[in-house]
């Protein structure tokens, strides 16, 4: 019996110590690959709040110091600049050499020049004549001619032309019509040389007289020397 309890108990004690079962394997972890990353930007440290606050008191300290410096130049007066003045002597005018007077008589030293008397023109009369014929017979050396004086001429030594100024044609260059044709200054017509072109007459000049020939719808006649 007590033979039969042991092979029971060493049964017993073969079959709770069986063979173990050998473990599955675990798969490998997967290593994971290192990716090269860029290298940050130094991030700047803040500065300091003192730092900041001396840096704004300088600059304003500089802007004061400037707007003083401005302040004391505007209010230094300016010396004025001393000017020499060289007085510039006039150059001697050349005076004229005395005209000799007659004797008898005092000498003058700057003779005034006489200008001479502007030239009257001949105008028509009231019958719308001029008689240059016989303004040219009376007529002396220096004397002013009376166109209204009443002379007498051979007839046969006159020759009578008919003038008539129809109008003014004013511009850069003013024109008259004289006898229908449109004629200026320096021209001739009828042996009659223009002279000037006003705004109502014209001036012509015929053996050394002046003539005015107004605008006027009535010819003018011109009693003119052979």
């Amino acid at each position: 019996m007590k033979y039969l309890l042991l092979s029971i108990l060493l049964a017993l004690t073969g079959c709770q110590s069986a063979t173990p079962v050998a473990p599955l394997p675990q798969p490998p972890k997967p290593v994971a690959t290192p990716i090269a990353m860029a290298p940050a930007a130094p991030v700047a440290s803040p500065l300091p709040l003192e730092e900041k606050v001396r840096q704004q008191a300088q600059y304003i300290e500089a802007l004061l110091n400037q707007n003083d410096a401005l302040s004391a130049r505007l209010a230094t007066p300016v010396a004025p600049t001393t000017e020499i003045s060289v007085p510039v002597m006039p150059a001697p005018a050349t005076k004229p050499a005395p005209v000799p007077a007659p004797a008898g008589m005092p000498a003058v030293a700057n003779p005034v020049p006489v200008e001479p008397a502007p030239e009257s023109p001949l105008v028509p009369n009231a019958d719308g004549v001029i008689d240059l014929a016989a303004a040219t017979v009376a007529a002396k050396p220096g004397e002013t001619v009376n166109p209204f004086a009443i002379r007498s001429v051979a007839a046969d030594a006159v020759r009578e032309i008919t003038v008539q100024v129809s109008g003014i044609i004013t511009g850069p260059t003013r024109c008259v019509v004289l006898n229908g044709r449109l004629v200026q200054a320096g021209e001739t017509v009828e042996s009659l040389t223009v002279e000037r072109v006003d705004s109502d007459a014209v001036l012509v000049r015929h053996s050394g007289h002046l003539l005015r020939l107004p605008v006027s719808e009535k010819p003018v006649c011109l009693r003119l020397p052979l």
